[in-house]
């Protein structure tokens, strides 16, 4: 089958597209034809070496987690799935013709949903779900403020803030901006021409998707007993401790329960990924270089086209 591996960490001539044997399912796990799979920073950043103290890798590695597909094999042990089936959410190697995939970090796709749109959910997806439901369990009527709000993480969690019914104000670059005024928000702040602190202040939430300085500036605005939850850094308990706020550091939990949850979201229109650009899973290495180098706005998908 083919895949995208790489044997050495490095820039994006690491990606090589190579003919490797199928997997075999083991046990609890499926059998899956990869027909989309969504490009994630992550990607990028394992194969540059960015994780190798934390996440160390052996070689070669084929690179890629989010998926979509249908099933093709079962292993012993599965008792969700079948032949037929068509699938999204987590697989390791996910750039590649065939994976396998234990069941408990996958669901079905919807029969109105198609595998492009399924294969941009996983890790944006399940991020802003956890977020928004677990982390800062978010209430109808809190003000919540959204760092970084045109991204693939940030545009699911406006969505979901909507869908709570909650006040929502965001903040995002000069390109997104139209982008974020469609889906129905009104309080928008252009970050790069003004500081969010000047505007808000008392608020309920902040879900920080942009780290750093803006990390740090965000805990003034928040009203005491608030929370603040980061994907990108680490909460100062000094400081929320000095407020009487909280602060969760966040990591996304791979589960097919919640998969499943955001599966019929989309189902039923109330959330809908955005979708940039659909390269063929050759192009994998410019799909990375406009992912690192900041060229789209919204999710690259590759799609697996039958050899």
């Amino acid at each position: 089958m083919k895949a995208i591996q790489i044997h050495n960490y490095g820039h994006s001539d690491q990606l090589k597209i190579e003919n490797i044997p199928e997997p075999t399912p083991g046990e609890n796990e499926v059998f899956v034809e990869v027909h989309a799979v969504g490009v994630n920073p992550m990607d990028w950043k394992i194969r540059e070496g960015l994780y190798k103290d934390m996440m160390p890798v052996d070689f070669p590695l084929t690179v890629g987690q989010d998926f979509s597909g249908q099933v093709i094999g079962t292993g012993e042990n599965t008792h969700g799935f079948q032949k037929g089936d068509m699938v999204y959410g987590f697989a390791p190697g996910a750039y590649a013709e065939f994976v396998c995939v234990n069941e408990a970090t996958i669901a079905k796709i919807p029969e109105d949903v198609d595998y492009i749109t399924a294969a941009a959910i996983p890790t944006a997806g399940l991020t802003a779900y956890q977020l928004i439901m677990n982390a800062i369990d978010l209430k109808a009527d809190q003000t919540v403020l959204i760092q970084g709000a045109g991204g693939g993480v940030g545009s699911f969690a406006v969505q979901l803030a909507l869908w709570k019914k909650a006040k929502i104000i965001a903040t995002a670059d000069g390109g997104d901006i139209e982008f974020l005024k469609k889906m129905g928000i009104t309080e928008i702040i252009n970050f790069e021409r003004e500081k969010f602190e000047d505007r808000v202040k008392d608020v309920d939430a902040v879900i920080d998707l942009v780290g750093g300085d803006t990390l740090k500036r965000s805990y003034a605005v928040l009203k005491k007993g608030g929370v603040i939850a980061t994907t990108v850094g680490q909460v100062d308990e000094d400081v929320l401790k000095q407020i009487g706020a909280r602060g969760v550091n966040f990591v996304v939990k791979q589960n097919s329960e919640d998969l499943a949850h955001l599966a019929n979201l989309v189902d039923q229109d109330i959330l809908r990924p955005r979708i940039f650009e659909v390269f063929p899973l050759e192009e994998a290495r410019r799909a990375q270089d406009d992912l690192q180098r900041h060229h789209s706005h919204g999710k690259i998908i590759l799609e697996v086209r039958p050899s």
